[in-house]
């Protein structure tokens, strides 16, 4: 009967643990009031580079843009300047929308990645991208990842590397990654050992 309490103290604790699963958004969806529509038309890649603290897999693409159209989202290694994956994602004006990658993306410490929108305005020639000259701070994330700049580009396709930066805090595209990280967060560790510390309380009380 003992043994049987005890379990069921883990099964509760291990459940009422936070998902590993649990995606993250450097940016959080944050509003966007304040960004204005850009001009470029044309093929025109807009996004951000950044670097990472600790591994994550990154498992969506998403953007916010001007106007309703499919854009291209690629995730691109700046180091070897290697397109590392690729989505589509249907947008609507100044909401952020996401797409899944087909392939989770797992990203290690040590290189300098980028997050980059594309589409070919050529034929409405209205620009699809919004930037921010002087944006929110929540628009240039700091920790897991941190944001280093903006990487664009104009008149090419969407598997050729842009070459374009511009230094903080100007964002363009919007565009953001949603990732998934092994590492607890310090809650989580927090609330492990809390359980732990009461499994024992519950052993010495059952004399287990």
């Amino acid at each position: 009967m003992r043994k049987t309490l005890l379990a069921l103290l883990v099964i509760v604790m291990l459940v009422s643990l936070p998902s590993a699963a649990t995606i993250v958004y450097p940016i959080g969806m944050a509003p966007t009031s304040g960004f204005s529509n850009g001009a470029g038309v044309g093929e025109t890649p807009r996004g951000w580079d950044f670097v990472i603290s600790q591994p994550i897999t990154v498992v969506q693409l998403g953007i916010n843009a001007g106007v309703s159209m499919n854009i291209t989202m690629s995730l691109w290694d700046v180091t070897t300047q290697s397109l590392l994956g690729q989505t589509t994602v249907s947008s609507s004006p100044f909401t952020w929308t996401f797409a899944n990658l087909g392939t989770p993306i797992s990203l290690t410490p040590g290189d300098t990645f980028a997050v980059i929108g594309w589409a070919d305005t050529t034929g409405t020639g209205v620009s699809w991208y919004i930037f921010n000259n002087n944006p929110p701070a929540a628009f240039n994330p700091t920790g897991v990842v941190t944001y280093l700049g903006t990487r664009f580009d104009n008149g090419i396709g969407p598997n050729q590397f842009p070459f374009g930066t511009i230094n903080p805090p100007t964002s363009y595209g919007v565009a953001d990654i949603g990732y998934t990280s092994s590492v607890p967060e310090p809650g989580t560790l927090a609330l492990i050992g809390s359980g732990l510390a009461l499994v024992g309380v519950v052993r010495r009380k059952l004399n287990l």
